[in-house]
């Protein structure tokens, strides 16, 4: 069987998750999960379900066991972005989180534990949705749902090499570094969550829109193949789509059940009731439905390699019992030929 057809087989992943989980995101070399969230407090006497926030989590991901955390959430709200950055001069993981409040802060690797460098809450403040880091100049652009476009220049923290624009009227849900730029003050891409689809491309160093297209549909949220030129938006009404860039045409569509469409927020794996359904975005070929045994919805997926082997991360949002379950596919791999006697024998 062709590696891209072989199923995908579920694994212990973390049973009991505390509070709901909004954000994953693993490292590139399959060590290390992150995840944030919200978490929910038991009703008292006097209340009724008190949301809480639960922060950013760090779980081991060959036995998904938790790792130590440098701090908590307080006041930053619950964490609704996390992502990896891979620094060239930087050789330990770096972790961005971004939360509810308009907070950003970073985590780096130290020897076997992770410490916070810095935690700085962005100009006119606002919920934080999507984050991408460019490793060519150590550039981090963040998107909040007040229409404001922070970019920082050195990652460090606050700093006179931190800006922030204005891009009206589009409440940003996903953004990127325009990849296909080899520049080193590369575009900038901001996709909005208005039912048009809005697409905004601004210059990577003075903020001035170059562009604007819409898809005229609703974006969930975005993944990116920019070797290929490609990219994948989650549309909520008729499931994602499969997009060419340089002439701003769809190319696919990717049919998903009805129900409870409007809840799906990956691409790369988009999640629907009952099972998440798989897509890859280079060649624009489902792979697999898996179901997680549930009537329940995939709230927030991941996805990242072991050793050559696809894995897949996938969380529910219920937290029913004030936690929550994250699940774990790894693609099976195909059975070795048996060694006959005589081939034993051709070895010595």
């Amino acid at each position: 069987m062709p590696l891209a057809r072989l199923p995908y087989v579920q694994h212990r992943g973390v049973e009991r998750h505390p509070g709901s989980v909004l954000t994953l995101a693993a490292t590139p070399d399959g060590a290390i999960l992150a995840s944030g969230g919200k978490g929910l407090s038991p009703p008292s006497e006097y209340t009724h379900l008190r949301a809480g926030s639960q922060g950013t989590r760090l779980w081991n991901i060959a036995d998904m066991s938790p790792l130590p955390r440098p701090s908590a959430a307080g006041i930053r709200g619950a964490t609704l972005v996390v992502i990896w950055a891979f620094q060239a001069d930087e050789p330990q993981d770096v972790l961005y989180s971004g939360t509810q409040n308009g907070y950003l802060f970073c985590w780096r690797q130290k020897d076997q534990a992770f410490e916070e460098t810095f935690v700085m809450q962005m100009p006119d403040p606002g919920e934080i949705t999507a984050m991408a880091f460019d490793s060519t100049n150590n550039r981090l652009c963040l998107c909040s749902r007040n229409d404001t476009v922070p970019v920082l220049e050195d990652c460090e923290g606050p700093s006179d090499r931190q800006v922030a624009w204005k891009v009206s009227r589009l409440s940003p849900q996903a953004i990127t570094f325009a990849g296909f730029d080899n520049s080193q003050d590369r575009d900038i891409i901001v996709f909005g969550m208005h039912n048009s689809g809005p697409i905004c491309t601004i210059r990577g160093r003075t903020g001035e829109v170059t562009s604007q297209w819409s898809v005229g549909a609703r974006i969930g949220d975005a993944a990116f193949n920019w070797k290929d030129g490609i990219f994948c938006l989650d549309d909520s009404a008729s499931g994602p789509g499969l997009y060419r860039f340089s002439d701003q045409t769809k190319t696919k569509t990717y049919e998903i059940e009805p129900a409870r469409k409007n809840n799906v927020r990956r691409t790369s794996v988009s999640g629907t009731r009952g099972h998440p359904s798989f897509a890859v975005v280079t060649t624009g070929e489902e792979l697999a439905a898996l179901s997680v045994g549930t009537s329940e919805w995939l709230q927030v997926i991941a996805t990242t390699e072991i050793d050559g082997v696809s894995v897949i991360f996938g969380a529910q949002t219920r937290a029913l019992d004030f936690s929550e379950e994250i699940f774990v596919w790894k693609r099976a791999q195909p059975a070795r030929k048996a060694i006959t006697g005589q081939e034993k024998t051709n070895f010595m």
